[in-house]
């Protein structure tokens, strides 16, 4: 009697035992929010305000504008071009942890942050193709103690492979890709969980020959990047129960810039390479008189942009993950986010000078948007194969601060 008393106490007490060594399968229902506020680009596009949609000029540019991709220097003379850049962001010239990273009016006491922006185009007579990478890091704390061999490490990617058409006059450009978001969380003493999905990125410029102006637009659609488990993984990060996805807004851009000053009307002149190439076709009844190029097309350039980002369904900030308290929707509803930015050349063909500004939304409900005021120069360095040139940039706003440097081709 007594031992089939012990073999029923332990036939009922094997399930319990289970229970308690088994960890949950399921991820919160929640999506952490990759917020399109922050302002990611080289540092040419950071001076002037991210108002870059209606310039779409060189590799700096085609993370903003895939038309840039197919958009000739008004110097090119053969029918193949190159460009490269590399940019370093959040340059460590301010206290980094009284930063305000998600705009909530809160410091995020994230004791890292790290941004770089790398981008290769070619290009082939009307016809361009581009890759770009875009990384920013943030460090979090996961005790009080804030141990960097114990930090929470969020990588928030976003890459794109492209490709571009120069139709017409190269009056009309038309920029097409596949555009990809991801988020990676590292524990050093555990590993990577790695979140991410991609779209279809549409884009346009249209800049009418003999004309100061130009109009672009630019489609980024929304991406929902489901967590893709690795062998082994559960979901859990440093303790922390991991949410089911990562989720980026769709951003429909508006942009526009226009010269200003002597020689403006040639802004948008076509270059030796493609007025050979219209010469060489049969189906340009008309080809435009050759311009004169002393000079640059007017020393003033004024860029304005509009940003309408979407709403999202039941999404929580990236800080959730690390913070304590219960997590805060946002993102609810739709936003606008208009930009400026002014350009002009100081010393021609040596130095520009550049300031911006922008106006941030916030995803958090009832908080107010926060101004940002941007600049930066750019200086010719040397030529060798190619000009060289030197970019700097920084952005700055409440309790939120970014300098950055770049080293790319000067154009």
């Amino acid at each position: 009697m007594r031992a089939g008393l012990m073999l029923a106490g332990v036939l009922l007490a094997a399930p319990v035992a289970r229970a308690q060594d088994e960890v949950p399968e399921a991820t919160r229902p929640e999506r952490l929010y990759l917020n399109s506020g922050v302002l990611m680009g080289s540092s040419r596009v950071v001076g002037l305000g991210g108002a870059y949609v209606g310039i779409a000029e060189g590799v700096a540019g085609f993370t903003h504008n895939q038309a840039a991709l197919a958009h000739r220097s008004p110097k090119l003379d053969r029918d193949w071009d190159v460009g490269v850049t590399l940019s370093w962001m959040n340059l460590p010239l301010a206290k980094v942890k009284g930063k305000d990273l998600d705009n909530d009016g809160q410091p995020d006491d994230a004791p890292e942050t790290l941004q770089l922006q790398g981008a290769v185009m070619m290009q082939y007579r009307n016809f361009g193709l581009g890759f770009s990478l875009r990384n920013y890091q943030v460090a979090y704390c996961n005790t009080v103690h804030c141990d960097p061999s114990d930090r929470i490490r969020v990588s928030l990617v976003q890459s794109s492979l492209a490709g571009a058409v120069a139709l017409g006059r190269d009056d009309f450009i038309l920029g097409f890709g596949i555009y990809s978001a991801q988020a990676v969380f590292s524990h050093k003493p555990e590993g990577d969980w790695r979140y991410g999905d991609t779209g279809l990125a549409l884009d346009m410029l249209y800049r009418p020959h003999g004309r100061s102006y130009r109009v672009g637009v630019s489609v980024r659609p929304e991406v929902v990047g489901a967590w893709r488990r690795g062998e082994g993984q559960v979901p859990f990060l440093a303790g922390r129960q991991l949410y089911s996805a990562v989720v980026s807004p769709a951003v429909m851009s508006l942009g526009a810039s226009w010269r200003l000053g002597k020689g403006s009307e040639r802004y948008n002149q076509l270059s030796p390479a493609a007025r050979r190439q219209m010469l060489e076709g049969e189906h340009f009844s008309e080809v435009p008189a050759e311009e004169g190029a002393e000079g640059p097309a007017g020393r003033w350039l004024i860029s304005a942009q509009a940003d309408f980002i979407s709403r999202v369904e039941n999404a929580v900030p990236v800080r959730s993950f690390t913070a304590l308290t219960a997590p805060e929707k946002v993102g609810v509803s739709g936003m606008l986010q208009p930009r400026v930015g002014v350009e002009h050349e100081t010393w021609p063909g040596r130095l520009r000078t550049r300031l911006g500004a922008f106006i941030e939304p916030s995803p958090f409900t009832d908080h107010l948007p926060r101004a940002h005021v941007t600049g930066g120069f750019e200086l010719f360095l040397f030529r060798y194969l190619d000009d060289w040139a030197l970019t700097a940039s920084f952005d700055v706003s409440r309790r939120y601060s970014d300098f950055g440097i770049s080293v790319g081709l000067w154009r």
